[in-house]
């Protein structure tokens, strides 16, 4: 589970008081910082890099305590000396930087200085992801370091070369193949400007305007509540970036409002679990995940958001139909006219705020970097949020947002240090092409099993770990692999970042259920599953791109565009499969015709396609005749 913050509670003493100034004072600065090199360009990534992380890694300390049930006073004497430490540690890599630029890896002249400074950071890093994301990620951490260390005595097909001791701290303090790699660099640029453009977003209420647009809009459908919950969590999770942040973003008002509708307490967390673990999946904002693929792959965004829009849009199908036929069952309706806003009421106050996220999508199309397109969507945000009383900024609300940003950012900047040790691992010790081989020696070379097995390991590295470095772990150790069977590297990379987002919902360790769970007071195991069934659809998505391109908008339009049509009818299909019921409750057999249907459109043959699509139109005809006849009898009884 993710660590809670710092409470400002009992003990107000003037040490607390301390730190939330130094807080305040260095999330200001860092905003700031970040916001110029948006607007004016960013400075050399090396120095980019260890003022955004090194200035988190000291917020970190300061608001996430040692041990929650300690004192304040207890807790303030070890974070603030390991705060004092990152401090120092930024202030030498600053000082030095021109030298550490400038040498040769390996060869370049170490002194003692960085040896103690690179052992120390790297016991930092760990502690620091300890405390705001829990064990997960440092024990993987751990397990990568110790196996670069003692690899070497790991028996085969395991063994490796081990480095130097020098080397492996070399590697992982001096360069920026490690722990100031390329997933810290794109937490520097990208991520951190999306992030603090979701708090102004916050802070003028444009979350508000996301649950009421999303009220307006399906709150009177049938089984309304689950389908607010679910269009909110698209809409809020595109821009949040975390499943979990998600979950308590949009889950403590939709989860309530479905527990009052009729539906039960698993259901309704499984719901906003699974939705907003959907949200990183859909364009145009997918978090930091996303910007890290584009990077690795050496693409725009924009082709990663291109091809991740409809297999999002299928997962999204398959949730808002799960959730109707779910209401259908229970005999659920929407909400009242009462309970529900006007939708022109509700977009005549707060149209502004899709302003600043059109003029994100244009600028990125018009091939703008994303954080300068990220530092223009918060300029225009800002400017259009004062032209309403309630969501114009004042100095106080201003500061307040920067410093909110940069507390948000904590999260990922760790999180991405963190998984830059297992990357640096890998990249020092040969690990990745290790894993190709033992995938395929234990596959055989048969590309389906291939698929399972990496499937697996993204879901096991992904346990209990947040999506940006579940993904970047799993894509420098599975993606190399996938690309070995022949597959395209932008199909590789995002069959494992499907896979690493399962990790979110799927038992025993699903982070984004376990949230739904905390909200709804509903069994966190019965939570996952219901989620897992519910986001059935991010499990098989993926292996039907990998044999279908089109999934992604790759290779003919129309072919592209029959494959949705074909991919919105299977997913329906498997949905009233999973679920037992269409018009009316599906018998065995009939669950059965309808995922042989679902299954059928996904396999890309026009005989399948049609084949399936034929199953469909038929058992779906006769279960509607069968509904429509189950109503009409009991009304005929009387008369005769």
């Amino acid at each position: 589970m993710v660590s809670e913050e710092r409470t400002i509670g009992e003990e107000n003493t003037f040490l607390v008081k301390s730190i939330k100034a130094t807080v305040v004072v260095i999330g200001v600065c860092l905003s700031l910082f970040h916001l110029y090199t948006g607007g004016f360009g960013v400075v050399e990534a090396y120095m980019q890099r260890t003022i955004h992380l090194m200035s988190l890694m000291i917020m970190a300390f300061l608001v996430y305590p040692t041990n929650k049930k300690w004192s304040a006073n207890k807790n303030a004497l070890i974070d603030i000396p390991l705060a004092a430490i990152c401090m120092m540690i930024g202030i030498y890599l600053l000082y030095h930087h021109d030298r550490i630029v400038g040498r040769e890896w390996y060869y370049g002249p170490i002194t003692i200085a960085d040896i103690v400074f690179g052992i120390v950071l790297i016991l930092l890093t760990l502690e620091s992801a300890r405390r705001v994301v829990g064990w997960a990620l440092p024990i993987i951490a751990i397990f990568f370091i110790v196996y670069a260390l003692y690899g070497n005595y790991f028996p085969y097909p395991f063994t490796i070369r081990s480095p130097p001791p020098l080397v492996f701290i070399d590697h992982m303090f001096l360069t920026p193949q490690a722990i100031f790699g390329v997933p810290i660099g794109v937490s520097a640029t990208f991520v951190f400007l999306f992030i603090l453009f979701g708090a102004f977003l916050e802070t003028t209420k444009g979350g508000q305007f996301i649950i009421d647009f999303s009220m307006a809009l399906v709150g009177r459908a049938t089984g309304g509540p689950a389908k607010v919950a679910v269009v909110a969590s698209s809409l809020f999770g595109t821009v949040s970036g975390h499943s979990v942040a998600n979950v308590y973003g949009t889950g403590t008002f939709t989860i309530p409002l479905m527990k009052k509708a009729g539906y039960d307490k698993e259901f309704a967390g499984a719901v906003e679990a699974a939705s907003s673990a959907g949200g990183q999946i859909m364009p145009p904002i997918m978090g930091a995940a996303a910007f890290i693929m584009a990077e690795i792959l050496g693409v725009s965004y924009m082709e990663v958001c291109k091809a991740a829009i409809l297999p999002a849009l299928l997962y999204y199908v398959a949730l808002f139909s799960s959730t109707h036929v779910e209401a259908l069952k229970k005999g659920l309706r929407g909400l009242s006219r009462e309970e529900v806003p006007r939708l022109v009421y509700t977009l005549k106050r707060g149209f502004h705020f899709t302003i600043p996220v059109i003029l994100l999508i244009v600028v990125l199309i018009k091939g703008f970097t994303p954080f300068r397109a990220a530092f223009i969507a918060i300029v225009a945000l800002v400017i259009v949020a004062m032209f309403r009383k309630e969501s114009r900024l004042t100095l106080k609300s201003f500061i307040h947002t920067l410093v909110l940003g940069a507390r948000n950012s904590i999260v990922i900047a760790v999180s991405c240090a963190c998984a830059g040790i297992v990357v640096g691992v890998l990249d020092v010790t040969g690990l990745g092409i290790k894993f190709v081989t033992i995938v395929t020696e234990l596959s055989g070379g048969i590309l389906p099993i291939a698929l399972i097995m990496v499937m697996i390991s993204c879901l096991i590295l992904g346990m209990g770990v947040p999506t940006a470095p579940a993904y970047i772990i799993a894509a420098m150790i599975a993606a190399p692999t996938l690309t070995h069977f022949g597959i395209e590297p932008i199909v590789a990379h995002m069959f494992v970042f499907y896979s690493a987002l399962l990790s979110a919902i799927t038992p025993p360790v699903a982070l984004a259920a376990y949230a739904g769970a905390a909200i709804s007071g509903g069994r966190v195991m019965m939570t996952g599953v219901i989620a897992s069934k519910l986001g059935i659809v991010k499990f098989l998505v993926p292996y039907i791109f990998v044999y279908n391109a089109a999934f992604l908008m790759i290779g003919p339009p129309a072919f592209v565009v029959w494959s949705f049509i074909t991919g919105v009818v299977g997913t329906l299909a498997l949905v009233f499969a999973m679920e037992g019921y269409f018009f009316s409750r599906l018998n065995g057999w009939q669950r059965i015709i309808f995922l042989i249907s679902g299954l059928c459109t996904f396999i890309p043959e026009i005989k399948s396609d049609l084949a399936g699509l034929v199953l469909f139109a038929v058992f779906g005809w006769l279960n509607y005749k069968a509904a429509q006849n189950s109503v009409t009898a009991p009304q005929e009884s009387p008369a005769g």
